[in-house]
């Protein structure tokens, strides 16, 4: 028997193109839409924690609200199931959310990563000429001692970064 090897786009397609993998993606978009989904009032007093299997989990400020959307089970899973057009879910688990995030949290922005400026060390190049430089040791210190004299030879693709934020914040 040979097997065949595949591609990594043929595999993310098949593991992408299945059911499993649409239904979760459209799970998460419940999550973002979640106050559209169910409405502005019982938004603000139930939010998405997650789910498992068909169980949906949501949290609530304290126990006096949990007991209250006990009743709310039917029409909080009609609205859900509703929209995401298929009988995913059939029960609602309840928890404190305390200090839990939920799923419906407003996204921060991404995080500015600082970048440290190259310094040359003091004592750069005192062992050129003392190492052999046709040993891996040799080679990799006349390497590090070009890469600060700005001369090393740079081979392969570099990756460039995309981070507007940090472009933003030098200029």
């Amino acid at each position: 028997m040979e097997v065949g090897m595949r591609t990594l786009a043929e595999l993310m397609g098949v593991f992408l193109g299945g059911e499993e993998a649409r239904r979760a993606c459209r799970v998460v978009d419940l999550y973002r839409e979640w106050e559209g989904v169910v409405g502005e009032e019982l938004a603000g007093h139930v939010k998405p924690l997650g789910h498992r299997g068909g169980e949906l989990r949501l949290g609530v400020a304290d126990v006096v609200v949990m007991q209250e959307m006990v009743f709310f089970v039917p029409e909080l899973l009609e609205r859900v199931n509703g929209w995401l057009g298929q009988n995913l879910f059939d029960k609602v688990q309840f928890d404190l959310i305390g200090s839990k995030v939920p799923l419906d949290a407003t996204r921060v922005s991404r995080p500015i990563f600082h970048v440290p400026a190259m310094v040359r060390p003091a004592k750069l190049g005192g062992l050129v000429g003392k190492l052999d430089p046709t040993s891996p040791v040799g080679r990799c210190y006349e390497k590090y001692v070009r890469f600060f004299s700005g001369t090393a030879k740079r081979g392969g693709r570099r990756k460039t970064s995309r981070n507007t934020d940090l472009e933003a914040k030098r200029t």
